[in-house]
């Protein structure tokens, strides 16, 4: 299950449990993405922190949220970014797509904690 947490302009997506993000969970990301992305200069961060696995699907899912997040003016930011996840992005050459960050930027310490 995915959850959504808003902060001003920032919000923070996150998986509840441990996914794959395949064709059923990236149907649901998608669409529930894509109507935060409608408002120009949003900050989304996804936590894929409990993402083990991403196949082609999923992949391309994020990078349609990456297209829609410049479209609009807005940041991607992925973190908590697991090797396999990483390793799937490499092979396909996604990896310089997005923008991976250690940790949340400052603005989101208090989104997180919430």
């Amino acid at each position: 299950m995915i959850k959504i947490k808003v902060f001003k302009n920032t919000t923070l997506v996150s998986f509840d449990k441990k996914e794959n993000l395949d064709i059923q969970t990236s149907q649901d990301l998608k669409s529930r993405v894509m109507d935060i992305l409608k408002k120009p200069f949003t900050n989304l961060l996804v936590d894929l922190d409990k993402v083990e696995m991403v196949d082609d699907e999923g992949l391309n899912t994020l990078m349609a949220v990456q297209r829609l997040s410049e479209m609009n003016q807005s940041q991607l930011s992925l973190f908590n970014v697991k090797e396999n996840v990483l390793k799937s992005m490499k092979k396909h050459e996604l990896h310089n797509y997005f923008f991976f960050c250690d940790r949340p930027k400052p603005f989101s310490n208090d989104l997180l904690l919430v």
